[in-house]
């Protein structure tokens, strides 16, 4: 390797750039770059820009190289420039240089590597789909046991009104199946093939674009060739959504992170979830919590920077959005890998702490809305006097130390006649019932709502919705696996002379 700067490459470029590149080649881009020379081979056979013998001596050769892998081991010495021309000098030694060179036909590498970094970049979306699926789910089973489990729900950090467990994870299954949707399009643009474009503008030769994309699994041709390979909107839509999907879940977990802590004692961690202290006997820490926060914002971070990476480049095929950025964009999925599933397992099995939640409930009247809508039906009044009624009781209450179990029947009627001036129809059992969690809970039937009855139909819908969402990712899949087995029976017949 020339170490001067008079000749390709110089050391420091070498060391700099193209040796660390080549590393990212061959980790995340082989098996693609395979791919595609297979698919574009046998597309070149059947339009008849290759010879029966060149396409069956091409197609066998890249087989054996691809069995031989003889680029695992190789470090980057200077004598070529990246995998691609590793693979094609590799050709060149088993069929002679005049026919591999045939195999480029028509193509360039700025098309190759953008249909590279499209499926790995859809491999990597439909994991992460599957990832979030698996969490729909198990969001969905533990909303359903949380049916009848109360909870205290809290706005402006403060407590506000009685709900169920089902109800506050229908809310977090809403957001996932949203995040899912935005993955899902983003997927549907990815799934685009730039084969064809050449290096910018098609070229003379009689291809078959869709042919090719066909052989990939792809669902069709990216159509502008300059936008083949100029756009970059399939990485920076990817990376929104999966940057949306991480906020989205970073603010549920802190969520959670509030619920055990000990002035709130919410949920009750279970054993295996928690971490002890080294002097602190008493300490029972839910750590996983904070490394899931700190994974969030770090896979959103990273995001956010293969976005930020797209601003100000040029609306033209550049580095900016290649190997490099990839490889960087690769290590958000990988931190979202290990995130989802304990996300999910920790919902599984967190369980409510109910003495704690009903004291709490008492303490802080958060039932006290239903009071004032039960004065509304049932002393025939408007809601603002009923509203003035309830307010009065609840600072009354509250200043005296007392929770809702703890109201003196007097205490209501005294209050009432002030607001009024007259006595309450309502009687000592009716109170009782109107500011128990549970009738606060039990007419609250609206659609959206805590209700069972309404909350059974909204879980029922979201189960639907999330098995639209599996039905569109299993199709993309299925696609691609019978593109590969399409793309394995037709270079097998090729290489055998049968097509």
């Amino acid at each position: 390797m020339n170490s001067d700067y008079d000749t390709f490459p110089a050391q420091v470029y070498a060391d700099s750039v193209l040796a660390p590149d080549l590393d990212i080649y061959k980790q995340h881009f082989s098996a693609p770059l395979h791919a595609i020379n297979l698919a574009h081979g046998a597309m070149l056979a059947e339009q008849h820009l290759l010879q029966p013998a060149d396409s069956a001596a091409i197609l066998a050769a890249l087989l054996k190289i691809d069995q031989d892998r003889p680029w695992a081991d190789q470090e980057f010495d200077g004598s070529f420039e990246d995998l691609f021309f590793l693979i094609e000098r590799e050709l060149g030694r088993q069929v002679g240089e005049e026919t591999a060179g045939r195999l480029h036909t028509g193509r360039s590498r700025n098309d190759m590597e953008h249909t590279m970094f499209r499926m790995q970049v859809r491999a990597r979306l439909l994991r992460l789909l599957d990832q979030y699926g698996a969490l729909a789910n198990r969001f969905l089973a533990r909303a359903e046991q949380g049916i009848d489990e109360t909870v205290l729900l809290y706005t402006h950090g403060q407590p506000a009104q009685v709900s169920v467990l089902g109800h506050y994870l229908g809310a977090a299954i809403e957001f996932v199946l949203r995040d899912m949707t935005r993955l899902m399009a983003a997927l549907e643009d990815v799934n685009k093939c730039p084969m064809g474009a050449a290096a910018i503008t098609t070229s003379g030769f009689d291809l078959d674009r869709d042919r090719v994309a066909a052989l990939l699994g792809f669902s069709g041709i990216v159509e502008n060739s300059y936008g083949a390979i100029a756009n970059v909107d399939y990485i920076t839509g990817s990376y929104s959504a999966i940057r949306l999907g991480c906020i989205h879940l970073g603010r549920l977990v802190q969520d959670l992170v509030t619920w055990t802590g000990f002035e709130v004692s919410q949920i009750d961690v279970a054993d295996g979830f928690v971490q002890i202290s080294s002097i602190m006997p008493q300490k029972r820490n839910p750590v996983p919590l904070e490394h899931l926060r700190l994974k969030l914002s770090l896979a959103g971070g990273g995001a956010d920077q293969i976005v930020q990476t797209m601003h100000n480049t040029p609306f033209a095929d550049m580095n900016d959005s290649e190997r490099e950025t990839q490889a960087a964009g690769f290590e958000v999925f990988d931190r979202l890998d290990h995130a989802l599933p304990l996300l999910a397992s920790f919902v599984e099995a967190m369980k409510t702490n109910q003495p704690s939640i009903n004291q709490r409930i008492q303490k802080s009247m958060a039932t006290i809305t239903e009071l004032a809508d039960t004065i509304v039906r049932t002393e025939e009044i408007a809601f603002r006097p009923a509203h003035h009624v309830a307010s009065k009781l609840a600072r009354a209450a509250l200043s005296n130390g007392m929770g809702f179990d703890e109201l003196p029947w007097d205490l209501f009627a005294q209050t009432f006649e002030e607001v009024t001036g007259r006595k309450p129809v309502m009687d000592k059992t009716l109170l009782t019932r109107a500011t128990s969690p549970q009738n606060f809970v039990a007419v609250r039937e609206m659609a959206g709502g805590p209700g069972p009855g309404a909350l059974r139909r909204s879980l029922d819908s979201y189960a639907d919705r999330l098995a639209g969402l599996t039905a569109g990712m299993d199709d993309i899949q299925k696609r691609i696996t019978q593109a590969d087995e399409a793309r394995a029976h037709v270079v097998s017949g090729l290489i055998a002379g049968e097509t």
